[in-house]
């Protein structure tokens, strides 16, 4: 079993999976350890002890932090209401901006977050060639000024280091030797190609230091009181999920989880591992897209706050969409569903339109009806189980017609997303090759590393698999210079028969009951589907490499890797 949780603005929530299954969800006023754990154990029940996975959507949670004023009524967390931390931000360039406007960043809350701006001379191409030596006298320098200063948070940003992150990892090193227990973000490990958006993934993750220490403690405490016995993880705006130790490092990963683990519920409610997902906004619909199984992702901006940062986030698209005429936003650029881009013969993926009022954003659980033990009823008529807290007549129902798949998620979608995010890695790395063997070399390299770095992540062992491959040789750089990007999940548990069942429950609601083709939902539950998986690897590979090519760098830029080293993280 699973359980995915969120610390919001307005309370904690949580819902109780098994499988894709809800079993219970609850909801809490109030932020803080103690609410969280009031929600854990009701949520859970008399099942704590069978719960395998805890996840926790922390964003909301961290981003109240930076843009709600610090004596406002929804800061941090609610218990020691822990503040961003003043960042100084070291940018190393060959050369220190002439005007200050461009000495700051442009975007104005992450200058905000800024209390000192500070150019090194250094830095690289983005082929990784030096463009000026690193000024080991200024570094020295500026270690001695900040450990006068009492610095907490320093950010750095180097040019050209997705290629070369060695003046950015030496001024680290330095600053960590002068200042012990300082909190230092090196934007190579955000990945991107973008050195704004790496700047500001940085400076935002540094300022959250003390936010996510204190929130992360929480639900540390929480989940060990009501489920020892369980693994805690933390989503991840790609869709992915990290360990709670590594979320403590890398804060900034969780902002825009919500988003990413809305579509992902929807396609595993739906019973798909590749279709389009009309989700209800405040504002409208919104079109994504779920392929291979993960949400279809690119650096984005901050929800509501308008900041672009170069962590992937979910490509969600206002433009064309509209529940009444969902199939216009197919050609939405911006949501990457192309209409000729289909399953791998010729179709468009199927849409799935969640129904407006059912879990995104979360919303309270309305009050249960007499029959409320009964649980949700899916048009098949068969119930799914008791759900506490839920009314019973707005269970899960799928109803599949000309390719659309209208959807009632039985509780808040995202929180269903949460409890089912996977483990995930990436790789996004520059390399120049001299021929095609040399390339075939580099990327088995990339590939191997990339399964390691999702196992290391909490995948159960054999079960991590590539889902996006994607080489595409830079335009206007010398001839053998390419950009090898990969993207790898796994399961975070062995799958049992009783739930690789829910998702072909779901699939065969299909009108022919064969889920449009769809083997890989049934293939985690056997032997014969991994088969399956393996063998429509190296076809989706290519797939996904001649997509790549077609859209450019723009979709490599979907990594959050940086080069960890070579460009993994």
């Amino acid at each position: 079993m699973r359980v995915g949780a969120r610390w919001g603005p307005d309370g904690c929530s949580a819902v109780l999976l098994s499988g894709s299954r809800v079993l219970a969800a609850a909801r809490a006023p109030g932020r803080g350890r103690a609410a969280l754990t009031r929600v854990l154990a009701e949520v859970c029940g008399a099942h704590a002890a069978a719960v395998r996975h805890v996840t926790f959507d922390v964003g909301p949670a961290l981003l109240a932090a930076v843009r709600e004023p610090a004596d406002g009524p929804g800061h941090g967390s609610g218990e020691g209401a822990a503040r961003t931390v003043p960042v100084v931000a070291v940018r190393i360039a060959p050369r220190p901006a002439r005007h200050p406007a461009l000495a700051r960043h442009p975007s104005a809350p992450i200058a905000g977050l800024v209390a000192r701006s500070v150019t090194l001379p250094g830095g690289h191409d983005l082929l990784g060639r030096e463009l000026a030596a690193l000024d080991e006298a200024r570094v020295g320098e500026l270690a001695r000024e900040l450990a006068a200063t009492g610095a907490r948070a320093v950010a750095v940003a180097g040019c050209g280091s997705l290629a070369a992150p060695a003046h950015e990892r030496t001024v680290g090193e330095r600053l960590l030797a002068a200042v012990p227990g300082l909190r230092i973000s090196l934007s190579h490990e955000f990945g991107g190609q973008d050195l704004a958006g790496r700047e500001a993934s940085a400076v935002l993750n540094a300022a959250l230091a003390d936010v996510a220490e204190e929130v992360l403690d929480a639900c540390e405490a929480a989940a060990g009181r009501v489920v020892p016995r369980a693994q805690h993880g933390v989503a991840r705006g790609d869709g992915g999920r990290t360990p709670l130790a590594r979320a403590r490092t890398l804060p900034v990963v969780a902002v825009g989880a919500a988003e990413a683990a809305a579509l992902l519920g929807a396609a595993r409610l739906a019973g798909r591992e590749r279709c389009r997902v009309l989700l209800p906004g405040p504002e409208g619909a919104l079109l994504g897209e779920v392929r291979n199984g993960v949400p279809l992702v690119r650096p984005g901006r901050v929800p509501g706050w308008g900041v672009r940062l170069s962590v992937p986030m979910a490509i969600l698209s206002a433009k064309g969409t509209a529940l009444d005429g969902a199939g216009g936003g197919a050609d939405s650029a911006d949501a990457g569903a192309e209409a000729g881009d289909g399953d791998g013969d010729g179709g468009e993926p199927p849409l799935v339109v969640v129904a407006a009022g059912n879990g995104h954003p979360a919303r309270p659980a309305p009050a249960a009806g007499p029959d409320a033990a009964t649980g949700p009823v899916s048009d098949a008529g068969a119930a799914t189980g008791p759900v506490s807290g839920l009314d019973p007549r707005a269970g899960h129902r799928v109803a599949w017609r000309d390719g659309r798949v209208s959807l009632s998620p039985p509780a808040d979608l995202a929180l269903i997303g949460t409890a089912l995010c996977p483990p995930m890695a990436w790789v996004d790395e520059v390399v120049q090759v001299k021929d095609a063997r040399e390339l075939a070399a580099v990327r088995r390299d990339a590939e191997e590393r990339t399964i390691a770095m999702v196992t290391a992540q909490g995948a159960a062992p054999g079960s991590a698999r590539l889902v996006e491959t994607t080489v595409v040789a830079l335009p206007f750089s010398p001839a053998g210079t390419m950009r090898v990007h990969l993207r790898a999940v796994g399961d975070a548990e062995p799958w049992t028969a009783d739930e690789a069942a829910a998702p072909d429950a779901a699939r065969d609601a299909a009108p022919d009951g064969s889920g449009a083709g769809d083997e890989r939902v049934a293939g985690r539950s056997g032997v014969g589907g991994q088969r399956a998986r393996e063998a429509r690897e190296a076809g989706e590979a290519g797939v996904a490499r001649r997509a790549g090519e077609g859209r450019g760098a723009r979709a490599a830029e979907g990594a959050h890797g940086g080069r960890r080293p070579r460009g993994s993280r």
